[in-house]
């Protein structure tokens, strides 16, 4: 059987590794940490769950600390967690058969992370290439990716992150992107990631110049983040009240777009947007709102994979409610509501409280 190693890199994260390293210690067969400057109980706690445990200089570079991590371990395959995730499921068995396998692959891991949006923790589900054969390495100073063209394989791990709440690292990552396209200014996904993280931190007008340039330079059949970059650039154009170039942005990318839930669910936010904005010159585009979320709810999230969740379900069900009770459609929006609830959604048992 394949030796399978945890490869870590860690600063300041005595709130966070516990958890992870419990989640994880009956899984791996090794626990690599690279610290790059704890001044807390971070090694202390790793030392607990018998952690290979190495200091490392942090030379404002992500993929040389990983990478540093990496060469030190001893395993055949490499798990490549952060302290602020923990495994919330796995099939063992799979993923035995999986690193067994003469395929030269690498493993995606399913991502669940929490984020704050409109006062509420709001979940988005991501893959990212996270499980790999001895040898392969990361490149990049900041959002860092496996450098390897070995094709990927999504496998049986599931993991949560909570990292984007209650923490602010803008600085840090703003500055290491906007380093990066010193050297290679149209990257689609550096351009995107320096959007996302001026999006992040509120910043829509210093985001709107990055998600343009992302616009112009993304390939959809290579970069399989252009879903969540065309998204979020919708969401950054109704923050902007660029109602003109997002109608432009919805019409051109229309057919590869349309299969996703997340699409029609910003879709009707952005022509609710729009309207309020401006109701005398927008008021044809009314009845869209109805249509994309009927069209959201249509699309099975599990489909839809990589989803913001409930933009298939409770927040597009929730937000009909919301178009019904405007429009003095009662049963409609009791409908709705009472479909919301059915997920949880607590703001639509409110809302039927009301009616």
């Amino acid at each position: 059987m394949k030796k399978l190693s945890l490869a870590m890199i860690t600063k300041n994260e005595e709130s966070k590794i516990r958890r992870c390293l419990e989640s994880v210690k009956n899984i791996v067969d090794e626990i690599i940490i690279v610290d790059t400057g704890s001044n807390d109980k971070t090694k202390d706690i790793a030392l607990e769950f018998d952690a290979k445990v190495y200091d490392y200089k942090w030379d404002d570079n992500f993929a040389n600390a990983r990478n540093y991590a990496i060469r030190k371990s001893s395993g055949d395959w490499n798990l490549i967690l952060d302290a602020d995730e923990f495994i919330t499921n796995i099939d063992l068995d799979n993923i035995y058969k999986f690193m067994d396998s003469k395929d030269k692959i690498i493993g995606q891991i399913k991502i669940v992370n929490l984020f704050k949006q409109d006062g509420e923790i709001r979940k988005s589900n991501s893959f990212i290439s996270r499980l790999a054969p001895k040898g392969i390495c990361f490149s990049g100073s900041i959002h860092e990716q496996l450098d390897c063209s070995y094709p990927r394989k999504r496998v049986d791990i599931d993991l949560e992150h909570d990292g984007y709440l209650g923490t602010n690292k803008f600085e840090r990552n703003i500055s290491l992107i906007l380093n990066e396209l010193k050297e290679n200014s149209n990257n689609s996904y550096l351009l995107y990631q320096a959007a996302k993280t001026y999006y992040s931190n509120k910043m829509y007008k210093e985001a709107s110049p990055y998600f343009d340039a992302f616009y112009d330079n993304f390939n959809a059949d290579t970069d399989a983040f252009f879903k969540d970059g065309l998204i979020l650039y919708l969401y950054n154009i109704i923050k902007a009240n660029e109602f003109e170039k997002g109608l432009k942005i919805i019409d051109n990318n229309f057919d590869i777009l349309n299969k996703y839930c997340d699409f029609y669910f910003v879709c009707g936010v952005f022509f609710t947007e729009m309207i309020a904005y401006n109701s005398t010159l927008y008021a044809g585009y009314f009845d869209n709102i109805e249509l994309c979320y009927i069209n959201a709810l249509q699309i099975d999230e599990s489909y839809d994979s990589d989803s913001i969740e409930g933009t298939g379900s409770y927040l597009a069900a929730f937000n009909l409610g919301v178009f019904y009770e405007l429009v003095s459609n009662v049963n409609k929006a009791l409908e709705y509501y009472n479909l919301s609830y059915k997920y949880g959604y607590i703001p639509a048992l409110n809302r039927l409280n009301s009616l």
